[in-house]
This record gives C-alpha cells, structure tokens and sequence, in this order.
C-alpha cells in the first residue's frame, strides 16, 4: 500500500485535509511536496503571516447596564469566545463596521453616546478614540466596505433617519451621507464592496417593527433607495454578509428565529434561508466571505454559524463569556465587502465630482484591464471642479468648488482619506492640472469671490514634497474649464472659457521643469469648445469632449513635442461635457459627465492609434465636473 501521508502516528494511503489556510491552522504528519501543494491549491494549507480571520462582539447588556468589554473568536473554527479588550466606554445598542486592518464601534446608549472608538485586529488591547458621530444616536446599524463606514438610522432623542460616514483608515468625526427610506431604530445592516443595506427597525418606539430594506451606493453620498421587504417586520435583527449575498437573522418583538437573505447587487424581496438555534432580538452578526455568525441575544449567551452561500438552519459555534448578552455589536477583520487595495503599475483616481450633490469619493481603476471602478478613499471635503496631477507615487488635487485653496493629496498605495499637502496661490475652481514625475502644475480657474472672475495664473508645486504653489507664469488669457495633459518636459493647455463666457479653441503648451509663460501651440478641431477634457501618453495629447454652445462627442490628438493644429481621432460614445479622464502610456479613459443626464460610463481609446472609444465599465455613480478631477501612476507625463 502507497503511504500519501503520515498524520498524528496514524499511516494511511488518503491523505488528511489540513486545517488551514491560516497560520493557527494544522497540517501535522510527513507530506511530499505534491500533496502539499494540492492542499494549497484548495486554499487548505496553513500559511504562515495568512491571519485567521477574527470576529469581535464589541458593548451589550450583559443585564445590569452596558458594558465595554470586547469578545474575539477566530470565524473559521468554532469555540468559546475570549476577551480581545474594552471599548472607551460602556454602552449598549450600538453599531459596529470594520475593514481588514480596524474595526470600529459607534453611539449606542447610555446617553445616548457619540462616540467612536477602534481597535486593530492584528493587536488585542483596548479600544481608541476615533472621533464623534453627527449626533449621540443609539440602535443605530453600521456597514462598510475596505474604505467607508457607514452608520445609519437609530435614535437620538426622537427616531432618526439619518446616515452619516467615516474613512476607516483615518480618524475623525463622522460626516452625513443621507438618510434612510424610513427613519428607524434598531436597524440591521451589511454590505458588498459598493453597496449598503439596511433592513428592518422600530419606526416609532411603541416598537412598531419595519419590513423595509433599503440601499445606499457606499462611494457616493445621498439619500437611500428602496430595496425590498423581509419575510417578516421586525426590529432588533442582526445582518452579516458574503460579497454577494446578506442575511438578516432573528429580531422582533416575537421574538423570530428566522434568517432570510437577498442578492446584494440586486433587488426584490427577502427569501426565507433557515432557523436560529432560537427566537432571539438585539443579537450581533459578522463573517467571513464564506461563513456567517450570530452572537448573544435577548437573553442568550450562544454563538451560532450559517454557511452564507447555502441555506439551512444555524449550527451551534460555542458560547460568549457571560450568563447572556444582548444589544451588542459585531465586526470581522474577513468581512467579505473588504475589496483589494491599488497594485497594479497602471492605475487611474477618479477624485470628487458632483451628480445630485458634490461628492468626496475618490474612485479608481486598473487601466490594464475593464471593470467597475472600486472606491480608494476620501478628499478632505466633498467638492467638484478640481485639478489634479500625479507622480508615480502621489496623487494630488487641488482648489474646486465651493471655492478653495486647499491642496491635498493621496498615497496610491495606501487606501484612506486624503492629507493636506499645502495651499494655491489664489482660492479658485474650474481650474486644470498637469505634471511630469516630480513637478506638478496647476492653471487658471474662477476665483469665485467676489464673483466669478477667470485668472491667467499657472502655480507649479513639487510632488514629493508639501507646501504652498509658487508662481510659474501665465498663460495666454484668462481661462477656466480648459483641459491639460503633458509629457515629460511639455505640458498642454487647451480650450475653455472666460469670465464674459467666451469660448476659445487655442492649445498652448509650458516647458514644465522651468517657470514662465505660456506659448501658442495651435488650434482644436471644429469650433470653440470649454468644460472639455484630456489625456496623454508621453508622445500624444488628447482632447475630448465638451461644449461649443452644444455638448459634442469629439476626441482630437496632437503629437506633443511639435506644435501645430489637432487632427480628429474619433468619437466618444456621446457628446459629454465635464467628463473626467486619466491614462496609461498605452490607455486613455474618459469617465462620467454629462451628456442629457449624468452618466457613470467609463471609455477607453489606445492613445497611439485612432478611432473611436470602447466601453470600460462604470464609475459608482455617476458624475460629472470631473473634467481635471483624474489622475494616474502612470501617465504620459512620468
């Protein structure tokens, strides 16, 4: 008899799945390296560094008032859980969200509380301030993806339909989002990577339980939008999800043992997926991208799993440390809706915007490849009408609307909130920008104040370094919604408007490692055009779109080193003004805009050929004034 393996003493011709992937797992006995690998190919092998993924139960009432202690158990097994540390404070009917580095809980009673505190997964301890949400809001239901946080309904005195949000990666206080369909307490929530949902709550205090589900786009900011009823009205359940599916469990004033789900990415009404263990109300839930966890409850102390991509009844995991707990809340370092960071060499940010409402997100793309854009982060402050430019590292915007100075920027490898790099010469927006690898320009723009007045002026910063703009020059007349792109030592400024509306189609170009003013390097095609848009690869500058007193789809080139007039390379896939844009050497893409509606389309041309765009995919929503809000690490300009 072949030996495949030799396992615990034991010798036996089929080999013994290994406890893995995670480096607590355990593959004991003598393996060839055949089998080792085949168990890695299963995503069975234990990993050393690879983390077992970990779920926190963070507040509840344990029956005499809230407490701030924080419970862990390791998703994948299943066992008792153990202390992992305490929250700042103690409070019950809290709601709790998480990325794969932090996780974070927010308000809850008693008080009710706005406080926000975060621990890390990787390090047991104590939780830190995080900063404070909108208003002290207790049954309030948290989601998120890798980036935003989002917490919403609950009460702050009176019943609130409020949604506020957080940049994980970052501290500070929460800012508003929307609000809910219907404004409740006690609410569930779970999340995809670009959606959250919201389901169930108290509408009135009597308690009046809700059926309501509702959604929200987590890069965009606005009002939620009806997504379907559960199976059954309730307050009090608990939400956890796969990147496809979510499941809401138990709650009411029953209370129901009933666990129901829907499809994310769609929407429509609950279906039945199985039983708890028991009726319960006010317990947590969390995962993993394959299994589901419900904890505690009124008046339990179980732990109990579901596999979320199957349906059946809970099965017992173990138990948490207390007699029973409940009104607690529950996050996971494996959340399924944490979506993976920026590691391509070809990556475009798509920074701010405006579709009903200005915008913070900062979105990008893998240019090498199509898809949907994935959020990276947040500006500063919501705003529209940025310029941006970029080194192969950092990403930078400055000035937009409402009128601002502010300079900030991005490390592309690291996701999160945007940090103030320094201030521009003059508060402006409707502003361009461009750079090469170390220097980056900005030019022109509406000062706004005391109204709107077009300027002339072209500031350059380093890169690598913060502080303030210094002075490059001018360019050849006062100018805004222009459009700029640039090689490694030109850049190209073209089109746009003044302050009396007059419409120009002139190309001029800067020498970017010296300072000076602006020289005519040609013409656009057809007529006049502004709140167009551009990119490049290191030889050849694009020009795409806008308005020439009505919105047109034309994208003309033009060979950077020479001067002379654009030539016609093809056609968007419609006339859009205020689309934004960003490239490769090899890729250029235009996204969003307005065409007779905001659009959320992303196109793609090879630059070194000619002819008309392809579709990319779509942005999280659609957008508009994003003309100079794009940028990328890899640029005709580095």
């Amino acid at each position: 008899m072949a030996i495949s393996s030799w396992n615990a003493g034991i010798i036996r011709p089929v080999a013994v799945p290994p406890a893995g992937p995670f480096a607590t797992g355990a593959a004991p006995g003598v393996w060839t390296l055949a089998q080792a690998t085949f168990w890695i190919q299963q995503g069975l092998w234990p990993t050393a560094g690879n983390a077992a993924p970990l779920g926190l139960f963070g507040g509840g009432d344990t029956g005499s008032g809230g407490t701030n202690s924080i419970d862990k158990i390791i998703i994948a097994t299943t066992a008792n859980a153990t202390d992992f540390g305490d929250l700042t404070s103690a409070r019950s009917y809290l709601a709790s969200c998480s990325s794969s580095v932090r996780g974070v809980f927010a308000g809850g009673s008693v008080g009710p509380s706005n406080v926000i505190d975060y621990v890390t997964f990787a390090s047991a301890g104590n939780a830190t301030d995080f900063g404070d949400l909108t208003a002290a809001t207790s049954g309030v239901a948290g989601c998120s993806n890798a980036v935003r946080g989002l917490f919403g309904g609950g009460t702050t005195g009176s019943i609130t339909s409020a949604i506020s949000y957080i940049t994980i990666a970052s501290t500070g206080n929460a800012t508003s989002f929307g609000n809910l369909t219907v404004a409740r307490q006690a609410v569930a929530g779970f999340s995809s990577s670009t959606r959250g949902v919201f389901g169930g709550g108290d509408t009135d205090g009597s308690p009046t339980s809700s059926n309501v589900i509702d959604y929200v786009t987590i890069a965009a900011t606005g009002n939620a939008t009806d997504f379907g009823d559960l199976t059954v009205a309730r307050y009090g359940a608990a939400g956890c999800a796969s990147e496809t599916r979510g499941l809401f469990a138990g709650g009411g004033i029953g209370p129901t043992n009933v666990i129901d789900y829907v499809t994310i990415a769609t929407t429509g009404n609950a279906i039945d997926f199985g039983d708890l263990l028991e009726d319960l109300r006010r317990l947590a839930g969390c995962a993993s991208s394959t299994r589901g966890v419900f904890a505690g409850g009124y008046v339990t102390n179980a732990i109990q799993y579901v596999t979320i991509a199957s349906t059946g009844n809970a099965t017992d995991f173990g138990d948490l440390p207390y007699d029973y707990k409940y009104a607690l809340a529950g996050c996971s370092s494996a959340a399924a809706a944490v979506q993976p960071t920026p590691t391509s060499a070809a990556m475009a940010f798509f920074g701010g915007g405006y579709d009903t409402e200005s915008q913070a997100a900062i979105q990008y793309v893998n240019i090498a490849t199509t898809g949907n854009s994935m959020l990276f982060g947040d500006l500063t402050v919501a705003k529209y009408n940025t310029g941006s430019c970029a080194s192969s590292t950092r990403g930078v915007w400055g000035g937009g609307t409402a009128v601002t100075n502010v300079i900030e920027y991005i490390e592309f490898s690291t996701t999160g909130k945007a940090s103030d790099f320094g201030d521009l010469i003059t508060a402006v927006y409707g502003l361009t920008g461009l750079s090469n690898s170390t220097r980056g320009i900005f030019t022109s723009g509406y000062t706004g104040s005391p109204a709107d007045v077009a300027i002339n002026v072209i500031s350059y910063i380093t890169i690598a370094s913060t502080g303030n703009a210094t002075d490059f020059g001018d360019l050849l007349s006062v100018l805004v919604y222009g459009a700029s792109c640039a090689s490694s030592t030109r850049g190209l400024i073209a089109g746009g408007d003044n302050s009396s509306g007059t419409r120009f189609n002139v190309i001029q170009y800067i020498t970017i490692a010296s300072t000076g003013n602006a020289t005519d390097f040609g013409d656009l095609t057809g007529g006049n055009r502004t709140q167009l848009t551009s990119c490049s690869s290191s030889t050849r500058g694009l020009f795409a779109g806008g308005t020439d007193g009505g919105n047109v789809n034309v994208i003309d080139y033009v060979t950077i080193a020479s001067t002379g007039n654009a030539t016609d390379f093809g056609d968007l896939v419609a006339a859009t003004v205020l689309l934004g844009s960003a490239s490769s050497s090899i890729t250029g893409l235009f996204a969003g805009g307005f065409t007779t509606v905001y659009t959320n389309v992303i196109q793609y041309v090879t630059i070194a050929t000619t002819g008309n765009t392809t579709d990319f995919g779509d942005l999280a929503t659609p957008l508009a004034y994003i003309s100079s809000a794009g940028c990328s690490n890899a640029h005709g300009g580095i």
